[in-house]
């Protein structure tokens, strides 16, 4: 798990390949072909997809947390990949396109009726496609096994800011296709959702059109508001697990339970040099953080790992703690969570 989590880092960046790709960007975040699967990292809860024409890579979220990263290969001029929110229309294992010479289009799950859709194929480096989103033959299996009828999909064209990820370990939407990321969940110390009865509404109906891209920065989006109060009274935990993400250089912990954010904390000074090696810890049946098969996380015990990570949030802590049920899962990652694709996925709706 360590090496995967590694292996998705800069070092990665791979020059484009091809005739005349002067106009091109200098690197690509991912290497033609290459791809990452990830599932333990969050193994259950609502999944979504981003994809950005713009560095040729597409991301899989499921309950808001990265488990998968991959190259793409989309339209080629003439026959680009439009941009915006899609949901999943139909899946077939073996499909061949009505409009491109009978083309095989394997492990193709669509989102327009009008020929866009993700499948295996070729990947040259370049966008190369008639519209649809080329994928890596394995990736794209994968893909097919998680991404269900009705789920979203997000399509933008956004250049990263400099020095900013253009890999996120956090997703830039919700299930329903709203921007992840609202007012005052980074602004302070620590954050809470307020929890309403009403249920979340069903995802929406297919949108089209072009993503502006924003002008803010992240943080300027997130500006300060007053943040739900830690020692407000603990709400019944609910039986759906959470997924929990602890950023070690952007030092936040983002809790999120049905792919969308129900609270967020800072993690104290010196988390980056986190003595634990185990990057995924399991809630278990006995109220504690385990490793993988029931064993203590690199020798820490539960409490060390609640010291270590919330050392000076403790209300906010034992709030969590009661929401928290057997399968919740903490991955604590070397990757930024966050980056000015999240301010960029507010054009997705506007």
């Amino acid at each position: 798990m360590a090496g995967a989590l590694g292996l998705i880092a800069p070092p990665l960046l791979a020059a484009p390949r091809g005739p005349d790709r002067t106009s091109q960007r200098a690197a690509y975040p991912l290497a033609p072909g290459r791809s990452f699967w990830v599932p333990e990292l969050s193994p259950s809860g609502p999944v979504v997809a981003f994809v950005n024409l713009y560095t040729q890579h597409t991301q899989v979220y499921r309950n808001g947390i990265a488990v998968g990263y991959s190259s793409v290969s989309t339209g080629k001029p003439g026959h680009g990949t439009p941009s915006g929110l899609f949901t999943v229309l139909e899946k077939r294992r073996h499909h061949r396109s009505n409009l491109y010479s009978n083309a095989p289009m394997p492990w193709m799950i669509r989102l327009t009726w009008g020929g866009i859709a993700f499948h295996g194929g070729a990947l040259p480096g370049y966008p190369a496609s008639h519209g649809c989103i080329r994928l890596p033959m394995d990736f794209a299996a994968r893909l097919f096994s998680v991404l269900g009828h009705g789920d979203t999909v997000a399509v933008l064209r956004h250049a990263p800011g400099a020095g900013l990820s253009p890999l996120p370990t956090l997703a830039p939407i919700d299930p329903q296709g709203q921007p992840l990321l609202q007012p005052g969940m980074i602004a302070a110390p620590t954050y809470w959702r307020e929890e309403r009865s009403a249920t979340a509404s069903a995802a929406p109906a297919q949108r089209m059109g072009t993503a502006a891209a924003a002008s803010a920065s992240t943080t300027a989006a997130m500006a300060p508001q007053a943040s739900a109060s830690a020692s407000a009274p603990i709400a019944p935990a609910s039986a759906m697990p959470l997924s929990l993400l602890a950023s070690l250089p952007q030092r936040r912990l983002f809790v999120m339970r049905g792919g969308r954010m129900l609270a967020s904390a800072a993690l104290p000074e010196g988390v980056s040099a986190w003595s634990g090696a185990t990057p995924v810890l399991v809630w278990s049946a006995k109220g504690q953080w385990e490793g993988a098969h029931g064993t203590q996380p690199s020798g820490l015990s539960d409490a060390q790992v609640w010291q270590q990570l919330l050392g000076g949030q403790a209300a906010w802590a034992e709030r969590l703690r009661a929401h928290l049920v057997p399968g919740s899962t903490l991955a604590i990652s070397p990757l930024p969570a966050l980056s000015d694709v999240h301010t960029a996925a507010w054009g997705l709706t506007a």
